[in-house]
């Protein structure tokens, strides 16, 4: 194994580590993790907070967040497209802020990290996805549309006293909260005045 690959194995064995035991996980437990001797990850690293650095930045990568929204096909079924979308986000906020509360991170990400979610990128993504006239709106407005759901749902405070789980939120999305046959006879939104 090269220095880089025992370094990258190393980061991918801290990452859960990090989220179980915050900066408290000892060097210890790091190297019976990776499977390596401590002595090595003092090679690799220097000291223990470089590494934390190193696998806070690889958590908020978003690049395995985008590439699993590539990873849609846009053949599917609309709806389905919808959920996966909808799950994609709800894991991302609720392992970013359960990340950040397990090292006692306070406001946003890091400067010099990423959080996927904010990025305009997957927004670019969605519009891959979804075909034209496949949803009402376009597919990046969409994106923040669930973006907001899937923020809100991560924040355990705010799912008191009922959690939503991933098909509820699909069907507000989906639906709405109008019975069918009361989609008619609803008042003008902004938007709809605006054509009007």
């Amino acid at each position: 194994m090269s220095p880089e690959e025992r370094r990258e194995s190393i980061i991918d064995a801290v990452v859960p580590l990090l989220k179980e035991h915050g900066r408290d996980v000892s060097s210890r437990q790091i190297a019976e993790a990776a499977g390596v001797a401590e002595g090595t990850i003092f090679r690799a690293f220097g000291d223990k907070e470089t590494l934390i650095s190193a696998a806070i930045a690889r958590f908020f990568d978003p690049q395995p967040f985008r590439d699993a929204l590539r990873a849609i096909d846009p053949d599917e079924p609309t709806v389905d497209k919808i959920t996966q979308v909808v799950q994609l986000l709800r894991d991302r906020f609720h392992g970013v802020i359960g990340f950040m509360s397990a090292l006692g991170m306070e406001g946003g990400p890091p400067r010099g990290t990423q959080q996927a979610p904010e990025q305009t990128e997957w927004l670019e993504i969605l519009g891959q996805v979804f075909r034209p006239g496949e949803l009402t709106v376009a597919p990046d407005v969409f994106g923040l549309y669930v973006r907001l759901l899937a923020f809100a749902t991560a924040i355990p405070p705010f799912n008191v006293p009922r959690q939503f789980d991933v098909d509820e939120l699909v069907t507000l999305i989906t639906r709405g909260v109008l019975p069918p046959d009361a989609a008619s006879t609803a008042p003008p939104t902004a938007t709809t005045r605006k054509k009007d």
